[in-house]
């Protein structure tokens, strides 16, 4: 399964799979997405920490498309909020179905800033919430700007909703001049997650920008997250810069359900 996805995430923005998966109808769409996780850990002992719920799409041969083709399928804010929705519903099948609850598993979910400007955001989520009989604690939300958010007030609105509900927020994708990344940085997130290609970068400047990130962060008290951390080295250079938390495949690939199962039992 881990070979169909690499394979697919090379020739996603080549072939046509990407285009057609986007143009389903939302039950067909829904029907061909399989959940992943990313296991993150704890940078100063390795410990895991949290899983990242990963949505990736499967066409009828079985191969699995990157993670593009399910944000490129989140056209406008109706649309994002059934699949995302959707997406915790089938994690949360799982959670129980392979009894992660056992040892309190903390989940992560991606969620669009755009989606939050849908009204029934939070209420959604919180009724899918009190359905599993999880406490919020052991929720986050991912927050990516996959479309930019030009109502940067209404988005703290729910940003400080969420926070007061006790779920976990953290700023995804965060690379050198986003938009609107210093107004994002002053919202009440707990954690902000550095792009892949920050974190692999060899030059001084993006090392300063990671510096400055995680100076930010300590004095708010956040988390900081590196992805795609691949290589011991990158890992070593990560924590010399503050970073606290990491994922990536020198630690764990993206674990199927029942692979993710194995795995916690060690």
């Amino acid at each position: 399964m881990y070979e169909k996805l690499v394979m697919q995430s090379k020739r996603l923005r080549i072939g046509g799979v990407t285009k057609s998966m986007v143009s389903l109808p939302d039950k067909a769409l829904l029907a061909s997405i399989r959940i992943f996780y990313q296991p993150v850990f704890r940078l100063a002992d390795r410990r895991l920490e949290y899983v990242e719920v990963l949505a990736r799409a499967a066409a009828h041969d079985g191969t699995i498309s990157g993670p593009q083709t399910i944000v490129d399928a989140m056209t406008g804010a109706a649309r994002s909020m059934r699949l995302t929705t959707s997406i915790m519903r089938r994690a949360l099948d799982d959670y129980f179905s392979y009894e992660f609850g056992a040892i309190r598993l903390k989940l992560a979910f991606n969620l669009p800033l755009d989606v939050m400007l849908h009204a029934d955001l939070l209420p959604e989520i919180e009724r899918i919430r009190a359905e599993a009989g999880l406490p919020a604690q052991d929720i986050r939300f991912e927050l990516t700007e996959s479309h930019p958010v030009h109502d940067l007030q209404a988005a703290q609105t729910v940003v400080t909703s969420l926070r007061a509900a006790k779920y976990g927020l953290a700023l995804d994708d965060i690379i050198p001049g986003m938009t609107n990344l210093p107004a994002l940085m002053n919202m009440p997130i707990s954690a902000i997650k550095l792009d892949r290609s920050v974190v692999i970068s060899h030059t001084a400047s993006d090392h300063e920008f990671i510096r400055k990130m995680t100076d930010h962060a300590t004095s708010r008290d956040q988390d900081v997250i590196a992805e795609g951390i691949e290589t011991e080295a990158t890992l070593e250079k990560m924590q010399s810069l503050g970073v606290t938390h990491v994922q990536g495949y020198l630690l764990s690939h993206p674990l199927s359900a029942v692979s993710l199962q194995t795995f916690l039992r060690g």
